[in-house]
């Protein structure tokens, strides 16, 4: 193996192509090297070439053979946070690795351990309650969202493992205890309300320990039901994560354990023609009833056309309906002139435009919530329309350094101004600078943008864009800009 591997160099440097990239994956607290990380090299331009290797038992990697140009290293394993070579932050994009065609270049990759909180469940005795669940969420969104669940152990002892930096809610599941006594959703802090709950801090490398939480006494309610049409799934969705049952033969379902408050019931039928049924509604305490008819999915026909009302080539265009509620990890893709059939739920829009056009507005179904959601009901036929302009903005441009030297790699990320065409984008848009440091965005609607460039932010978050630096570019239709920016926090 290591004779053909050998050939196989000479022959590409006899091609010109004999750079290499070795290294070695570390552990970032015990400095122990990493097996079976996924390792991955990918070329800054040439249409984002990459390549992937496992490292060895001893934490090694090697990639050979490489063309001379500038490179993006990272690696990754489960438990970790992906490590970027030149990061500077854990969650930074990392630098390049800038290599001439005879360069050999050795990279040290240390991956932090995901934070983890653990604490205890106790009862009003202070004795741990086993089998008890606990969640984690992120503090400050709204809704809130479960980003790790857990169950106690013999002793009420849990560990929610696998969080990323930041700060978190941690809060109790209900329960109904032997003798009949419920146990409401408790947040750390000792209430019932995220308002007034005690933020948790997570670090990486760290357990953050002693969060322990006794849960507060008090009348949990139960959702009776029935579906009418079929035998159907009925999952019950809160913030405390969905909970799953096969209707009865009489169509009827039950949920107990429940802590007052909102819910929603997405049934979807088991036999015959795809159908379901969906519903918000309020558990208080005691019993709540409720019946679901089950209908046709939700159907949602796409057009897209010029502002002038010409039809635009229907490939061309992509609408992606990202499900909010009840929350999907997937989002549907729609092209123009075709009709899907969704789950029942509330959707949110982005939009991808081809090059020569630029999205100019959405025409919402009449479901819609607010600007570029829509709810879809069961049984819906529902229409949306894309409205394109034929003259697209474009902004180029180049990154340099503090000497105004031009950064190969740099990472550009671009949001305009306008809440709604935000929503339309997805957030906004990022690109890679080539190895002359250059950048350009294509399909931009008339407006203004903001755009800055640093290696330290790997996704912008809303104070990234109200940071000091960057550059604001005002875009008319047709129109091309261009920009130099400085790069941000160094290399």
């Amino acid at each position: 193996m290591r004779r053909r591997a050998a050939l196989a160099w000479l022959m590409a440097c006899a091609a010109g192509w004999c750079a290499e990239i070795e290294g070695v994956v570390l552990e970032n607290a015990s400095g122990r090297p990493v097996a079976r990380a996924q390792v991955t090299l990918e070329r800054v331009g040439a249409g984002g070439e990459s390549r992937s290797t496992l490292s060895d038992s001893r934490g090694r990697f090697a990639f050979l053979s490489l063309p001379a140009g500038a490179y993006l290293l990272s690696a990754r394993r489960s438990g970790y946070a992906t490590a970027r070579y030149g990061q500077r932050k854990w969650d930074g994009a990392g630098a390049p690795i800038v290599l001439d065609q005879t360069a050999q270049f050795f990279a040290e990759l240390r991956l932090p351990r995901l934070g983890a909180i653990t604490g205890q469940v106790t009862d009003e005795n202070g004795l741990g309650l086993a089998g008890h669940a606990v969640y984690a969420y992120r503090a400050g969104e709204r809704p809130l969202r479960m980003v790790a669940a857990a169950n106690t152990d013999d002793r009420g002892v849990y560990r929610l493992a696998g969080l990323a930096p930041g700060v978190y809610y941690v809060r109790t599941g209900a329960r109904q205890l032997e003798d009949g006594r419920g146990l409401l959703p408790t947040f750390y802090g000792q209430t019932t309300s995220a308002a007034e709950a005690r933020v948790v801090e997570v670090a990486l490398d760290r357990d953050t320990s002693g969060i322990d939480i006794e849960p507060l006494p008090g009348k949990l309610g139960r959702l009776r039901g029935r579906v009418v049409g079929a035998p159907a799934t009925v999952i019950l969705y809160s913030e405390t994560g969905p909970r799953e049952m096969q209707t009865r033969a009489d169509g009827s379902f039950l949920f107990d354990e429940l802590a007052p408050g909102p819910y929603q019931l997405l049934a979807l039928a088991t036999q015959g023609d795809k159908r379901a049924a969906w519903q918000k509604l309020q558990v208080g305490e005691g019993e709540a009833a409720t019946t679901l008819e089950l209908a046709g999915l939700p159907a949602l026909k796409l057009e897209c056309v010029e502002k002038g009302g010409r039809r635009v080539e229907a490939a061309r265009t992509a609408v992606f309906l990202i499900r909010e509620e009840p929350a999907a990890a997937a989002a549907v893709t729609v092209r123009g002139g075709e009709t899907v059939m969704l789950e029942p739920g509330e959707y949110r829009v982005a939009v991808s435009a081809p090059l020569d056009h630029y999205v100019a507005y959405v025409r919402m179904p009449r479901t819609a919530t607010g600007p570029a959601r829509f709810e879809a009901p069961a049984g819906a036929m529902l229409e949306m329309t894309v409205i394109l302009g034929a003259r697209p903005g474009t902004i180029t441009g180049r990154v340099v350094d503090e000497d105004g030297k031009p950064v190969a790699g740099a990472p550009v990320y671009l949001r305009p101004v306008d809440p709604e065409m935000q929503r339309l984008m997805d957030g906004g848009r990022s690109a890679r600078c080539d190895q002359q440091g250059e950048f350009r965005f294509h399909g931009l609607a008339p407006g203004r943008y903001r755009l800055f460039s640093s290696f330290e932010i790997g996704q912008p978050k809303e104070a990234d864009w109200e940071s000091p630096g960057g550059e604001w570019v005002s875009l008319e239709e047709g129109e091309t800009a261009k920009v130099e920016l400085k790069l941000a926090g160094g290399m």
